[in-house]
C-alpha cells in the first residue's frame, strides 16, 4: 500500500480527514506518517510533539500499520 492508496482507503472508510497527516502536513492531535532517510515513521502528534513512534523500512508496512491504529481508534470516524 503506497500514501495515496491510503488515503483512498480512509476516505473510503469514513475517517475524518481533520485526524491524519499523510503528506507533511503541520497539524497537532493526528496520526502522521513521515518519510525519512532511513524508512517511514509513524508517529502520533500531539501539542508539537510525538506521542510515540514506530520505524519502518517499507511504506507499505507503514501504511498497513497507520491503517490499523486509525481504524481502531472510534474518535477518527467523520460524524454520521
Amino acid at each position: 500500500m503506497t500514501r495515496d492508496e491510503l488515503a483512498e482507503r480512509l476516505v473510503a472508510e469514513g475517517i475524518s480527514p481533520g485526524t491524519y497527516a499523510l503528506f507533511g502536513e503541520n497539524k497537532d492531535n493526528v496520526y502522521c506518517l513521515e518519510k525519512t532517510s532511513s524508512g517511514w515513521l509513524v508517529f502520533f502528534r500531539e501539542r508539537g510533539l510525538r506521542d510515540w513512534e514506530h520505524p519502518f523500512t517499507s511504506e507499505s508496512e507503514a501504511c498497513e500499520f497507520l491503517l490499523n491504529k486509525i481504524l481502531a481508534d472510534s474518535a477518527t470516524r467523520r460524524p454520521k
